[in-house]
């Protein structure tokens, strides 16, 4: 299942939206997108858009949050979220409250599959708990 170009995952989208980071991690964040070489950026959107379709497959199939197969892509959305920032179990939780409540953020998982929002929410709950 590929993505639509709409669902994709775009930094630009959400360069200005420091929502679960403090400026300072924002500022750090953009730094590291910036430096990003071209193969590394496309690298990043492929990973990202792999765990985005990755999750609409578990979602589709009915597996839960927690399940194994869920976290083996959360895991993947970890690597990739922690390439931009440094996460802890702190900020993966604020960052999984994030992507369930800031309408913005909601929204963009809501498009690509409907309940997809807080599916990745609780995964991300259940990931940072136990292996965090």
């Amino acid at each position: 299942m590929a993505a639509e170009d709409g669902f994709r995952f775009r930094a630009e989208h959400f360069e200005n939206d420091p929502s679960f980071r403090n400026p300072e991690q924002f500022a750090e964040s953009q730094a590291r997108l910036t430096n990003l070489s071209k193969p590394e950026a496309k690298a990043l959107q492929e990973l990202g858009d792999w765990v985005n379709e990755n999750l609409v497959l578990c979602l589709s199939a009915g597996f839960e949050p927690h399940s194994s197969e869920t976290q083996e892509v959360i895991a993947k959305h970890y690597l990739w979220a922690n390439t931009v920032w440094d996460l802890d179990k702190e900020s993966y939780l604020k960052l999984a409250d994030t992507y369930e409540n800031q309408p913005r953020y909601r929204g963009f998982y809501e498009r690509i599959h409907s309940g997809l929002s807080d599916y990745l929410a609780t995964a991300m709950r259940s990931y940072a708990n136990s292996k965090l």
